[in-house]
């Protein structure tokens, strides 16, 4: 199936990440998808003996992501990016340590049913920013951010997919109340 849409994104601060737990604060809304791409790095290495190709190995290495947005509210900037608000003021310093996150969306497919993904484990960089003068036609410039993913050291996962129309899956209703994995108890 095609996928023909993108919304509902969110995403969620990954707090702890070990062998033993795992946890993220509750997802938040980001408003306004537009676009996200997700770009594996696959590094492979090949053998060739006898004068062909005897063995190829490959390994999954950083996940480069892009997300556009028709909006991102400095609050939510300031958290992905581990910047201050100060009086209403984003301050962003030489020093900030952008946190690790998931980022959750789900993208309509050509059946009318639904794709729901997260990515569990990544961090963002500084945004590059565009600015012009509004001329005759609007060119409407919108914000991109650009995040590498990673596995997790809890589990080696990296990203969780699931399809509305699969008969196995049971969760789209609650797809973004929590990151997939999270060790939490709840009233614990």
């Amino acid at each position: 199936m095609a996928q023909v849409g993108l919304n509902d994104l969110h995403f969620a601060i990954l707090t702890k990440d070990t062998k033993e737990a795992l946890t993220y604060e509750l997802p938040e809304s980001m408003i306004g998808a537009i676009n996200a791409t997700i770009n594996p790095t696959v590094n492979t290495q090949e053998v060739y003996a006898d004068d062909q190709l005897w063995e190829s190995i490959s390994s999954l290495g950083k996940i480069d992501v892009e997300v556009e947005t028709a909006d991102l509210p400095l609050e939510v900037r300031a958290k992905i990016l581990g910047n201050k608000i100060v009086e209403g003021v984003l301050v962003e310093n030489k020093s900030d340590i952008p946190p690790h996150i998931a980022l959750g969306f789900k993208s309509l497919k050509s059946n009318g049913k639904y794709r729901y993904l997260w990515l569990l484990k990544g961090v963002a960089q500084p945004m590059a920013e565009d600015y012009s003068t509004k001329k005759d036609n609007v060119d409407h410039k919108t914000p991109k951010i650009k995040l590498t993913f990673m596995p997790r050291l809890h589990d080696g996962d990296w990203k969780r997919t699931a399809d509305e129309d699969s008969a196995d899956f049971t969760g789209a209703l609650t797809w973004f109340e929590k990151v997939p994995g999270d060790t939490t108890i709840i009233g614990g």
